[in-house]
Parts: structure tokens; C-alpha cells; sequence
């Protein structure tokens, strides 16, 4: 059996800044990267995840919540207010790649972007530098909205149906 809490678990979940608000994520190497509503992103090794406070490495991200997306060696973290590219080198290392303030939510990788929904609105953003490359009006969405991606489409449920776009 392996676990891992940061150091400063019983302060966290006294203050409901846990690491349950987003999903870890498998990454290449054989790493995990998780964060939490607290704002501290961590790294661990897959199969040995150290213990109390044993991670790889761990760094500064956003609050995170809902689920990420991987592609490589980045991990895309939603944090609700912006979406944050954070990279993680063959040692296990992490640095945030960039910060993109208009998505937010869960996002999903695929068409060349990284896509993902905030205020109503669907986002297109580079997956290299996390500029906005086209955004479109969707509609009133429900919380913690994620776009799927399916046969070329991108498709995001809504408060009144289906929004449905080429990739």
C-alpha cells in the first residue's frame, strides 16, 4: 500500500483545503501530479507515493478544482478563474508553463488546443504559449462544466442542450 499527504494535511483539512478537489493526474515517467483547493501542486512517484509530506517536487499553481487534462509531459489544471499549464520534466520537476485567465474549468486536449468553458463562453487556448485563439458564446452553463471531445467535434452540455463545434 502507498499514500501521500502534504505535511500540512491536518491544516488543510481543518481549513478545507484539501487535495480532494481535483483528480490526480498520471503523467509520463511513472509520475502523479495532484493539487488542491490550497493552491500547492505536488508530484509523486507512481506505485511509492511517499508518505507524509515525501513528494518528488511541489510548487506554487493555482487553487484547483474539477479534473485536468495531460498531453506530454504538461498537465492543464483548472482552477476556475484561469487554467494553468504546469510541466513536469523527466526528474520529476514542476514549473507553471503559463496562465491562461479566460478558462478556467476542466479542460480537454485535443484539435492542436487545449479547450475549456468560464462565463458562459468556449475557449480555444494554444497549448504552447496559453494565448486565447477563439472563444464562442455557448450559453448558461452548469458548474464544473468540462467539453468533450468526440470524432473531431467539440461538444459542451449546457443549461438549455447541446453546443456543438469542430475541433
Amino acid at each position: 500500500m502507498s499514500y501521500f499527504a502534504p505535511s500540512v494535511w491536518a491544516a488543510d483539512n481543518a481549513a478545507d483545503l484539501d487535495l480532494g478537489s481535483l483528480s490526480p493526474a498520471l503523467m509520463p515517467g511513472g509520475y502523479v501530479f495532484i493539487a488542491g483547493k490550497r493552491g500547492t501542486g505536488y508530484v509523486l512517484k507512481q506505485g511509492a507515493l511517499g508518505g507524509i509530506g515525501k513528494q518528488v517536487s511541489s510548487g506554487s499553481v493555482c487553487k484547483a478544482f474539477g479534473g485536468s487534462a495531460v498531453s506530454g509531459s504538461t498537465v492543464y489544471v483548472p482552477c476556475r478563474s484561469e487554467l494553468q499549464a504546469v510541466a513536469v520534466d523527466a526528474n520529476g520537476q514542476m514549473k507553471v508553463a503559463w496562465t491562461n485567465t479566460d478558462g478556467g474549468e476542466s479542460p480537454v486536449v485535443g484539435g492542436g488546443e487545449v479547450w475549456s468553458v468560464a462565463s458562459g463562453q468556449l475557449f480555444a487556448i494554444d497549448p504552447a504559449t496559453g494565448k486565447t485563439k477563439a472563444h464562442i458564446a455557448v450559453g448558461t452553463l452548469a458548474h464544473f462544466a468540462s467539453p468533450t471531445l468526440w470524432n473531431g467535434l467539440v461538444i459542451v452540455g449546457t443549461m438549455s442542450g447541446l453546443f456543438v463545434v469542430k475541433a
